[in-house]
């Protein structure tokens, strides 16, 4: 079976988040704003969330998939914890946001989080949250996150107005603004940039190039090219880029898809470090052609389905009914039903591909932590520490 989404269309992702930013409401918000895309590209399909029922939206389950520009983004449930390094599902992850309260700024669990994902080599995107509560000073705070990770950051979109008053978002690599009425959740209106920002957004903009394409002209450039460099220097660990927005008010959530698609690596652009059997290293290009391995990032017990084992699938093809090999336990499992979770429903699946995560119902040897492989070429994928949970939740 053909897959419906080209590997390099995938994302998989995970949304950290300081205390009280708001991680679960800008989850929802994205999840939504994708269902709704994807309902009026698909009027007749069941089960999308309606544009004014965005309370279907779930977040109970381990990881969740939507659809954004046609590019499957899977969104990987990380637990509400400060203790950042305990976040075992960060192993599955291609890369991340962190969602930051406007207010607060670069706290010292940002700190924490900015330097894990680095030190783990995950390219990761930092969303400004309610800038509609808090005045933002961009250059202050674009500083702070530069000087609490790795990475140098740079920001990619300027507010017009703040607080209360906030009323736009400059693109500053597109150079144009997304304009909102004083209405809570109205729509977005594109137009140019305010002549009293023109300035600002040019400087901001050619400090993009400076980190992205030094060797280019930043006026000459174009929108296309500062994209593609920009999602070069991401994947290359070399900059952070910075968007913001208000996720209660549903404003920037559209940009921030955007850049998920555009600057975060696919599983395709990523090569895969395993050990065999015989303890030998191994290195494995990201493709349904090569033999089946998956890591398994959590179990969780469902009401109506049994024990729920999710999977991220690294490379190869699983299909119902065939036979999978526990490496750890060297324990057999068989395939049985398999699942896609959605923002509000789920899908019964029966094949999976490299770069889905899906979650296996029904496995009896098999705990977080665990690699799942083809039989016949056994090998085992880096291991979920201990304390991220290996006992079924």
């Amino acid at each position: 079976m053909t897959r419906a989404i080209p590997l390099d269309r995938y994302r998989n992702i995970g949304i950290l988040a300081t205390p009280d930013a708001g991680r679960t409401t800008t989850t929802e918000r994205l999840l939504a704003a994708a269902a709704r895309a994807d309902a009026a590209a698909h009027p007749s399909a069941p089960g999308w969330v309606e544009q004014d029922n965005e309370r279907d939206i779930t977040l109970t389950s381990a990881a969740t998939s939507c659809v954004w520009r046609g590019c499957r983004i899977n969104i990987v449930e990380l637990p509400a914890t400060e203790r950042a390094d305990e976040i075992g599902a960060l192993d599955v992850l291609d890369g991340a946001i962190l969602v930051l309260d406007g207010a607060s700024g670069v706290t010292e669990a940002a700190s924490a989080a900015l330097n894990l994902v680095a030190a783990r080599g995950i390219p990761c995107l930092v969303f400004v949250n309610k800038l509609d509560r808090s005045e933002f000073v961009p250059a202050a705070l674009v500083a702070a996150i530069s000087a609490g990770g790795r990475n140098p950051a740079v920001l990619l979109q300027l507010p017009v107005g703040a607080g209360a008053g906030l009323r736009g978002l400059i693109d500053l690599i597109s150079g144009q603004a997304t304009n909102w009425a004083d209405v809570f959740d109205a729509p977005g209106i594109s137009g140019p940039i305010p002549a009293a920002l023109a300035a600002d957004a040019a400087a901001a903009r050619a400090r993009i190039a400076a980190v992205a394409a030094p060797e280019l002209d930043a006026d000459g450039i174009s929108a296309e090219t500062l994209r593609a460099r920009l999602h070069d220097a991401v994947r290359g660990g070399r900059v952070v880029p910075v968007l913001c927005g208000s996720a209660f008010r549903n404003r920037g959530i559209r940009r921030l898809l955007d850049a998920v698609v555009d600057y975060l690596p696919a599983p395709s652009e990523l090569v895969l470090k395993l050990v065999a059997s015989d303890g030998s290293a191994v290195e494995r290009q990201a493709s349904d052609d090569a033999p089946f391995a998956g890591l398994v990032f959590q179990t969780i017990d469902d009401p109506s389905s049994g024990t729920l084992t999710f999977v991220r699938i690294y490379s190869g093809i699983v299909a119902t009914g065939g036979q999978m090999l526990n490496s750890v336990t060297t324990s057999p499992e068989k395939i049985g039903r398999m699942i896609r979770m959605h923002a509000n429903h789920a899908e019964e699946i029966k094949e999976a591909h490299a770069g889905d995560i899906i979650a296996l119902a029904g496995l009896t040897h098999t705990a977080t932590g665990d690699t799942l492989c083809d039989p016949a070429a056994p090998v085992i994928l880096e291991r979920i520490p201990v304390s991220a949970g290996r006992a079924k939740h």
